[in-house]
């Protein structure tokens, strides 16, 4: 299984995008208010800088998934004990956005749908392509979805400037201050991409060289557009609504008229957000699966992703029955400890690691 890099852009993309359409500019509005675009902005910088370390690691071990090359930094236990994180953090995306995306379907399209079988529908034609094709059918769903997906996103941005007022962005800093717009960040960074799962996906590569690239000018499209709809969203909306939002993207299109000619793209935008929902889900059960049949030895990947898929079934039929367990996106131990582990402090560590070893064979 190999994927190119013009694949691998098209992965990353749709996948951030994903993340940051639901959570992030919510998160961030709730606390910084009408600055909210600069803790976006603050955000976008560090899960950049996060995914350019984790890079260097991926560079480092080429012909290595996640699970091999910690066993080779830091030994057998230790490298499958750092790795737990990882397999908690992929599965905890994917409950949250798989229970995300049967609420909205429920809301906007399905009224009356019973929730499972939503979710049914769902899951399996998830657990299908990940078993029919792994990850290379998964990239070449994400090649022809993703330009029309990316196109909309951006397109939808520019559709009403009638309803766009700068004065409800303003004034800058002076209502929020530091304090408030770097609670903003901290709350929201960790929701708007996800650069560990290239720490399993580099391995797919077929070139090294342009996937780097690919991945970094993915999260740089995915982090452009994600400041530019929070400026947007703010200048329609305020920012006191914009807090209230459970989907403040798809929120965007229902604000689209022009010459009551053009309006009601929603129409659009939902099965494409569907779709892009579809190929963020196939990559978290891709990875998930791959990585634990290395951490186990049980060499038949796909028989684990048939079981994770009646977990997740499971998992999200729970906690939508168990509110506290759905509302965990400002747990503390998840936002000063969990996130800044995997994504910041784990990823430097073994950057660290790494080239130390390096320097040390040369």
């Amino acid at each position: 299984m190999k994927v190119s890099g013009y694949q691998m852009f098209w992965l990353i993309s749709i996948s951030s995008m994903i993340m940051f359409s639901y959570l992030p500019i919510r998160l961030a509005a709730e606390e910084s208010h009408q600055d909210s675009w600069i803790s976006i902005l603050l955000g976008s910088m560090i899960m950049m800088a996060a995914t350019w370390v984790i890079l260097r690691i991926c560079l480092q071990h080429k012909d290595k998934t996640l699970v091999n090359f910690l066993k080779d930094l830091l030994g057998t236990v230790i490298g499958k004990l750092i790795v737990i994180p990882y397999f908690i953090l992929w599965f905890m995306q994917m409950s949250t956005i798989t229970k995300s995306l049967v609420e909205f379907q429920n809301l906007v399209m399905l009224h009356n749908t019973p929730m499972i079988a939503i979710l049914l529908c769902m899951l399996f034609l998830i657990a299908f392509v990940v078993f029919k094709g792994g990850i290379t059918a998964i990239s070449r769903c994400a090649e022809i979805i993703g330009p029309i997906f990316v196109f909309t996103l951006f397109a939808q941005l520019v559709l009403n400037p009638q309803d766009m007022n700068v004065k409800r962005i303003l004034p800058i800093y002076v209502d929020s201050g530091w304090p408030h717009i770097l609670m903003g960040t901290l709350y929201s960074y960790n929701y708007m991409v996800d650069p560990s799962i290239i720490l399993m996906l580099f391995f797919f590569a077929r070139n090294k060289r342009s996937a780097s690239r690919a991945i970094l000018l993915g999260t740089a499209v995915s982090m452009i557009w994600g400041v530019l709809t929070t400026l947007v969203l703010l200048s329609i909306t305020g920012p006191f609504l914009a807090a209230q939002l459970v989907v403040p993207v798809y929120s965007l299109t229902k604000f689209i008229h022009i010459l009551n000619f053009v309006q009601n793209i929603d129409a659009v935008f939902i099965p494409l957000w569907l779709f892009g929902a579809f190929i963020k889900l196939a990559i978290g059960l891709f990875i998930l699966s791959y990585g634990l049949s290395e951490w186990t030895g049980f060499k038949n990947w796909k028989l684990i992703s048939g079981i994770l898929t009646f977990v997740l079934l499971a998992v999200v039929i729970y906690s939508s029955q168990h509110i506290e367990l759905s509302n965990m996106l400002k747990n503390s131990f998840l936002l000063h400890f969990f996130y800044p582990a995997v994504f910041l402090v784990i990823p430097i560590m073994l950057w660290m690691i790494s080239s130390i070893r390096q320097r040390i064979r040369t």
